[in-house]
């Protein structure tokens, strides 16, 4: 069944990546599985995504968007490109967003099935939320037409969890209402299967809905884009000299080209500006390790809200005096793989990460990593590759030892020469990672599980 044939509908929790629009991984993820399902012999993948900005994709085939009036609303944390909480949102708005992606997804599945000729086989779900019961909605309402019923799967990438775990917690922020909305419409009885991203993310799923059967929960980690993330020839300077700082409005500095001659190595932090991300630790040991190493710069990727820019550009130039380092915004995903290949190390310490891929790739790119010993990355990071540090207190902001950990695994990175010694490891590890070997292996475990 490697290659079976199947017609797939996806819906999609957060947009996919445009340089008006920076898209985090779960997007970026759905596009390219929508790619990888249509390039696979005989499959067809239709899709529908929200998008803040866009209201269209014209260099997509096979996918529509539902342009929000608003920001796309996020679980917890911070996104780069929204502050709009779920919690925030009235019944009212809530009940507006799951029509507008009802009546789009409703529209879209009937002109695959036109196109195609094809009957859908399975729809995806994107996130452990509310795109289940916008899909119930649509499968219901397309089941009162006369269609048959099509098998609802759920993709678990970890947000909507994160927020599950703060509502049983009792957080003042999360007051307990989409857990219970969840099983009070009994989402997951219309839910033939769900894919989850690691194990802990899998026990964490099991977890908040202990009824549904574990036979039909499956690991499936997630695939990177081989012709996007891959060893670079470009040398540390060549590879710097590229790229212009980025800044914050009011912050009275100007934006300049990173002086690739002046350095020798590299530790690169990519993730977007949420507490958990633990930046504010890639910062303070960057104070320690840049004192002993002066030929050693950090280059920092990714953004945030507004606030949360100024926070950490202030956390790393005024109150930390850092002179080596240097943020250089959100990029493309190209762009990040040279500055993966030209890093001599890729520094990600994030609390309990619901899988990691940009683990993956920056080990797409020949360069090992250093994480943190909390969640997905635990399933594939060994010593072979890079290390991940003691997390047992999962400690946000980062605590003395958490910093002192980090500094004193990137001194063995750089001591060791980790890119010379680990470097084949990352490459060999990642071959098993590909995007169309995870589609394929979906495809394959669903049509198990569903008996296609």
């Amino acid at each position: 069944m490697a290659h079976k044939e199947v017609m797939i509908f996806q819906l999609g929790t957060n947009n996919w990546q445009s340089v008006e629009e920076p898209a985090p991984g779960s997007g970026i993820l759905h596009e390219a599985h929508h790619l990888a399902y249509n390039a696979m012999p005989g499959c067809h993948s239709y899709s529908v995504y929200p998008s803040a900005v866009h209201a269209e994709n014209p260099g997509r085939e096979k996918v529509k968007v539902a342009k929000l009036p608003h920001k796309i609303p996020i679980c917890e944390s911070v996104s780069p490109v929204s502050d709009k909480r779920w919690h925030g949102m009235s019944d009212a708005e809530i009940e507006e967003y799951l029509k507008r992606l009802e009546d789009l997804c409703y529209e879209q599945m009937a002109l695959g099935e036109k196109e195609t000729g094809k009957t859908y086989d399975f729809a995806i779900a994107h996130h452990c939320f509310l795109n289940q019961v916008v899909m119930q909605r649509v499968i219901k309402k397309r089941v009162e037409g006369g269609k048959a019923k099509t098998p609802l799967v759920a993709f678990c990438h970890g947000t909507a969890l994160k927020m599950f775990n703060l509502e049983v917690k009792g957080d003042p922020e999360y007051p307990m209402r989409f857990k219970k909305m969840m099983e009070e419409l009994k989402v997951f009885d219309d839910v033939q299967a769900v894919v989850t991203i690691s194990e802990d993310n899998k026990k964490m799923f099991l977890h908040h809905f202990p009824n549904f059967e574990p036979a039909n929960v499956f690991v499936s980690m997630n695939g990177y884009n081989p012709l996007v993330f891959y060893k670079h020839p470009d040398t540390l300077q060549e590879g710097l000299s590229k790229f212009t700082t980025k800044t914050y409005e009011g912050s009275g500095t100007e934006c300049q080209t990173i002086p690739g001659d002046k350095y020798k190595k590299m530790v690169l932090f990519v993730g977007k500006f949420a507490d958990w991300k633990r930046l504010d630790m890639v910062l303070k040991a960057a104070k320690l390790y840049e004192a002993k190493y002066p030929d050693c710069c950090t280059v920092i990727a990714g953004t945030g809200q507004p606030g949360d820019v100024k926070y950490y550009h202030e956390m790393a130039f005024k109150e930390l005096g850092l002179e080596k380092t240097y943020f250089v915004g959100a990029q493309m995903q190209p762009e990040l793989a040279r500055l993966c290949s030209v890093a001599d190390v890729g520094v990600f310490p994030s609390k309990a990460e619901p899988f990691g891929m940009v683990f993956i790739e920056c080990m797409a790119c020949g360069t090992p990593v250093i994480g943190a010993n909390s969640g997905g990355p635990r399933d594939f990071v060994t010593e072979d590759v890079g290390v991940l540090i003691p997390d047992e207190e999962l400690s946000v902001p980062a605590t003395d030892k958490l910093v002192n950990d980090l500094f004193a695994a990137v001194c063995k990175a750089l001591d060791e020469d980790w890119k010379t010694t680990k470097g084949p490891n990352c490459l060999k590890l990642t071959e098993r990672f590909s995007m169309n070997e995870q589609c394929a292996g979906i495809v394959d475990k669903i049509s198990e599980i569903l008996k296609l």
